[in-house]
């Protein structure tokens, strides 16, 4: 893999490069390993006397030392994490406190309902439910019905609200009920034969989707600067390489359209090799 080098601080002090000499592209990195800071220029500029470079021209990117620093600044000064400066009680934007079994009053908490299930064989089970809460479940086995209590008390049969279903939309499949099995005799007696001999023609495509078909034609790459299209398989093996990208075309007949294929080289002269070194050089 070749190795790149961030332009980097090798003289005295901290910082990016500055000044009224040197220059910089928009995107290039610059690393101060003294000041622990990565700097990105913004945009293409030479120092000159009248536009020196300066510090504002770089995005500013600190290291990790640099940033935990920072903000444990910040946090002292804000005085977070002391009692000082929390704003506790039970009105709209404070900090409720746990009490002594280290729990939120029930002041401070809505109402919620936790829905039991429970499987009954009979109205009478189902009015029988003692344990019963606003908000359970009844689902009845004798009648296959499911019931929400609504309100307060269990062994009142209007508390209890029967859960809709929907009704199934499709009652029989073409004129068949339960578990219906599709078969070509089922279909207006379609034949096999006949079926088969249908899937087999194109008589199920339009008109513009077999001309189409009829209008495919094999397709193939042009060599252009950088590449290079090579005319058999013995030329692309000996790699007498004057471009980076080799390209040989193989057309396969034994399909219907042919199918076309295509063996693809690099010249390893054009291409950066594990040795290479790309140095953004020193300030």
């Amino acid at each position: 893999m070749a190795t790149i080098q961030i332009k980097r601080r090798t003289t005295a002090g901290t910082g990016p490069l500055v000044g009224t000499t040197g220059t910089v592209k928009a995107g290039e990195p610059l690393v101060d390993f003294s000041g622990e800071h990565l700097y990105i220029a913004k945009a293409d500029k030479t120092g000159s006397v009248g536009t020196p470079l300066a510090e504002s021209d770089y995005l500013k990117i600190p290291g990790v030392a640099k940033v935990d620093t920072q903000i444990d600044t910040k946090i002292t000064a804000l005085g977070l994490g002391t009692a000082a400066t929390k704003n506790t009680g039970t009105g709209n934007g404070n900090i409720p406190i746990l009490d002594a079994d280290g729990k939120l009053s029930d002041s401070v908490i809505p109402k919620v309902a936790i829905t039991n299930t429970w499987v009954v064989a009979s109205q009478a089970a189902m009015l029988a439910l003692s344990n019963a809460q606003e908000g359970d479940v009844a689902v009845r086995t004798d009648i296959n019905k499911s019931f929400i209590l609504k309100t307060t008390g269990y062994a009142t049969l209007a508390n209890w609200q029967e859960l809709l279903t929907p009704t199934d939309s499709v009652t029989s499949v073409n004129g068949s009920t339960g578990a219906v099995t599709v078969t070509l005799a089922g279909l207006g007696g379609v034949s096999t034969t006949t079926y088969n001999a249908h899937v087999a023609a194109d008589v199920h495509l339009t008109t513009t989707q077999k001309n189409i078909l009829a209008n495919v034609i094999n397709t193939n790459i042009s060599e252009s600067t950088g590449s290079d299209t090579l005319g058999t398989l013995a030329a692309f093996d000996a790699a007498v390489i004057a471009n980076a990208i080799k390209v040989y075309q193989v057309v396969d007949s034994n399909y219907t359209p042919s199918v076309v294929k295509y063996q693809i080289g690099i010249d390893t002269t054009k291409v950066l090799q594990p040795s290479s070194i790309i140095d953004g050089g020193t300030y």
